[in-house]
C-alpha cells in the first residue's frame, strides 16, 4: 500500500489523528475508540478500491472484538493488535501491502498498547503471521505472506523455504535480496532437513535455519539472513513463523489428497462423457443420416404420383422434414463435441470460453457478452471444466426457457478464488419449485453444476424471481500445490 501523499510513518513515530476524528480540546490520542479509527485511515491511505470493502469488514470484527472484552483500555489495544494484523494479511493476499504498512502498523500498535517498539513488533508479527485467514488463501500465496513478514519486520533480509523432493531438496519460493539462492544458503537447508537440526548458527555467519514440522516429522526448512533485528530476538521471530506455517503445509498436503482423488473422480466421469460421445457419433447420428437419405429417397419416389394441385404442397412438407433432419444432425454434432474436453484441459481457458459464448450467440441470435478479468488458468483441471460445464448448461437454459434477448458471462480471477457470474434477462422463474420440478423430471442441468462445483469446493448460488432477471454465481478456490506435481 504506497501512499500517495508521502504520510507514512516509519517505525517509532506515532500516527496522527485524522481530521475526522479529530475534536477540539481533545487530546492528540483521545477516546480509545480512535485507536481504532486511527489504524483504519492508516491502512485505508491510498489502497486499492477493491480492497476498502475488506477493510472495513475487519473494523468492524475489531470493534466486536474490543466490545467484547469490556475494559475499553485493555479491549482498545488487544483489538488493534487483531485489525492491525488482519489488515496486513488482507493487503498481503492482494498485493498491496508494503515494507512501510507493517512498519508504521507497528508504531500504532506501540502506542495503542503503550508497548515498546520492539514488543509491539513481535506481538503483531505473531498475531499476523498465524492469522486463521492465511488458511483459505492458496498455500503458496500464505507462505510467501508469512515469509515476506519476516522481511517486512527487519528479522531478515532474504529468506528461502526449502522441501525434500525425490530429486533431492528443492527451494518453493525465496524472497529478498538474493533471487537465486546460495550454495550456502541450499547446504544449510539440507542440513536442516535431513538433521531436523533446531535453530542454528552456521560458522557465525548471518544465516538463520529452523525445521517446519508435519506431525513432529521434519517437512520444510526456513533458511534465512539476518536483517537490523537484534540477533538474541531473532530466534522467537523464527519459531513463531515454523509454527504458523506448519497447518499451513498440511492444508496443501490435504488439498493435495483431495486434488488427485478430485482428478481420478473427473477424469471417469470424462471418459464416460467421451464415450457417450463417440456412441452418438456411432449410433445416432448415423442413423439421422440414414434418415435424411430415406427421407430423399422417398420423395423422389412419391411425388410422380401426387396430383399436380398437391405437388408444392408435398414438396414443401418433404423439404421441412429434410430441413429438421439437418438441424438435428447439427444438434447431435454439437453435443457430441461438447463430451470432449481434452481442448477444455489443454487450450487457454479464455480461448475456449470465448468459442463457446460467440458460438451460442450465432446461433440464439441472442446477444451475448463476455468479460475476464484476471488469468484463469492456473485452475486444476476438474475446475477448468467445472466453470466450462457450467456456462455452457446455463447457456443452454438461457436458450430454452429463458426468453431471454441479453446474457452476460463474466469470469473473474482472484488471487485466492475464480467467481462466475451469468445474468439473463429474460422471464426468470421460482428457484426452488424449478429444480424441484427438474429433478423430478430427471433433468438434472443446473442441480448437476451444483453438485459440480461442490465436487470442487465451490459455491453455487442462483437468484431468480418471475419477471427476471436470473443470475447464477459460482465461486472456485484457486489452489497451486507448493512443489510441481
Amino acid at each position: 500500500m504506497t501512499s500517495e501523499t508521502g504520510t507514512h510513518f516509519e517505525s517509532g513515530g506515532p500516527l496522527p489523528l485524522p481530521r475526522s476524528v479529530q475534536q477540539p480540546g481533545r487530546a492528540p490520542y483521545g477516546e480509545p475508540e480512535e485507536q481504532l479509527d486511527r489504524l483504519h485511515s492508516y491502512f485505508l491511505e491510498g489502497c486499492a478500491d477493491e480492497v476498502r470493502p475488506v477493510l472495513e469488514a475487519v473494523l468492524v470484527d475489531a470493534r466486536s472484538i474490543r466490545n467484547g472484552y469490556g475494559d475499553d483500555e485493555v479491549g482498545d489495544g488487544l483489538a488493534s493488535v487483531w485489525y492491525a494484523a488482519a489488515a496486513i494479511v488482507e493487503l498481503g493476499a492482494a498485493l498491496e501491502l508494503d515494507d512501510a504498512d507493517v512498519r508504521g502498523a507497528a508504531a500504532a500498535v506501540a502506542e495503542a498498547c503503550a508497548l515498546p517498539l520492539s514488543a509491539a513488533r513481535y506481538v503483531l508479527f505473531s498475531e499476523a503471521v498465524g492469522n486463521p485467514r492465511l488458511l483459505e488463501l492458496p498455500p503458496l500465496v500464505a507462505v510467501e505472506i508469512q515469509l515476506g513478514l519476516l522481511l517486512g519486520f527487519d528479522v531478515l533480509a532474504d529468506v528461502s523455504l526449502w522441501v525434500q523432493s525425490p530429486s533431492g531438496i528443492e527451494c518453493i519460493t525465496s524472497l529478498g535480496s538474493d533471487d537465486r539462492p546460495s550454495r550456502r544458503i541450499r547446504a544449510e537447508a539440507n542440513a536442516t532437513l535431513r538433521r531436523r537440526s533446531r535453530l542454528s548458527l552456521l560458522g557465525g555467519s548471518q544465516l538463520r535455519s529452523i525445521p517446519v514440522l508435519r506431525f513432529g516429522e521434519t517437512y520444510a526448512a526456513i533458511v534465512g539472513r539476518l536483517g537490523s533485528v537484534e540477533q538474541d530476538v531473532d530466534d522467537g521471530y523464527l519459531t513463531a513463523a515454523a509454527g504458523a506455517l506448519s497447518p499451513v503445509i498440511e492444508r496443501e498436503r490435504l488439498l493435495e489428497h483431495s486434488a488427485a482423488r478430485e482428478r481420478t473422480l473427473v477424469a471417469s466421469a470424462e471418459r464416460r462423457l467421451m464415450r457417450l460421445g463417440f456412441d452418438l457419433h456411432d449410433g445416432p447420428i448415423q442413423d439421422v443420416l440414414a434418415l435424411a437419405g430415406d427421407v430423399r429417397l422417398l420423395q423422389r419416389q412419391v411425388y410422380p404420383f401426387v396430383l399436380e394441385e398437391y405437388r408444392e404442397q408435398a414438396h414443401g412438407r418433404f423439404d421441412d422434414l429434410s430441413s429438421r433432419l439437418v438441424e438435428l444432425d447439427r444438434q447431435l454434432r454439437e453435443l457430441a463435441h461438447s463430451l470432449e474436453t481434452k481442448s477444455v484441459i489443454s487450450r487457454p481457458l479464455g480461448e475456449i470460453l470465448h468459442r463457446e459464448v460467440d458460438g451460442f450467440a450465432e446461433r440464439s441470435g441472442i446477444h451475448t457478452e463476455l468479460e475476464i478479468r484476471g488469468d484463469p488458468d492456473s485452475l486444476s483441471s476438474a475446475q477448468r471444466i467445472t466453470v466450462f460445464r457450467a456456462i455452457q448448461e446455463a447457456l443452454a437454459n438461457v436458450r430454452e426457457h429463458a426468453g431471454a434477448t441479453n446474457v452476460s458471462v463474466r469470469v473473474r480471477a482472484r488471487r485466492s478464488a475464480i467467481e462466475l457470474q451469468i445474468v439473463d434477462d429474460g422471464m426468470g422463474f421460482e428457484v426452488e419449485r424449478a429444480l424441484a420440478k427438474a429433478a423430478q423430471r430427471g433433468r438434472l442441468g443446473l442441480v448437476g453444476i451444483g453438485e459440480r462445483v461442490r465436487m470442487v469446493g465451490g459455491t453455487f448460488e442462483l437468484e431468480s424471481a418471475p419477471g427476471g432477471p436470473t443470475t447464477l454465481k459460482l465461486t472456485l478456490p484457486r489452489w497451486e500445490p507448493l512443489t510441481p506435481p
